[in-house]
């Protein structure tokens, strides 16, 4: 299991947590397309995501 940081900083954070068969995301502040792409388009493998927080 790995930790993949897809972008950090002030324009937004996106990280996925990626198993062998599962892919977690963690924050997904940045447009799905930038997600996609950082998890070479395996999207079946999203079991889930987790935000902390939201802004308007």
């Amino acid at each position: 299991m790995f930790l993949k940081c897809i972008s950090s900083g002030s324009k937004g954070n996106a990280y996925a947590l990626q198993a062998k068969d599962e892919i977690l995301l963690l924050e997904c502040g940045k447009p799905f397309a930038e997600v996609k792409k950082a998890i070479d388009w395996q999207i079946l493998k999203i079991k889930g995501c987790l935000l902390s927080h939201e802004h308007g």
